[in-house]
């Protein structure tokens, strides 16, 4: 696999993993219960996240360039895990905005 499809996909796996790990967290599980019924069931998204995120990691070692795609994993992973946190706090301004 060539290495800008393996670090979008990289990225793409993380971002997911990481919405639905923040999906089940403490303070955010309550936006998303009314909307999302699977939100409620937490158990089945905290797996699905962290799956997406092993299954990630371990496509590192499909690349002849493993230690190269690790570290792109980690960086692609800070991202996604910041980016979710940019949504959120920006969601929240906008909901605290309209009340």
């Amino acid at each position: 696999m060539s290495s800008l499809p393996l670090s979008e996909l990289l990225f793409l796996l993380n971002l997911l993993g990481m919405i639905a790990l923040m999906m089940t967290s403490k303070k955010h599980k309550d936006k998303f219960q009314r909307k999302l019924p699977l939100v409620s069931e937490g158990q089945g998204l905290r797996w699905l996240g962290f799956t997406l995120l092993v299954i990630a990691f371990l496509l590192t070692y499909s690349s002849y360039q493993t230690g190269y795609f690790v570290v792109v994993w980690f960086g692609s992973l800070t991202v996604a895990a910041g980016l979710v946190y940019l949504i959120m706090m920006v969601y929240e301004q906008l909901v605290y905005a309209n009340h």
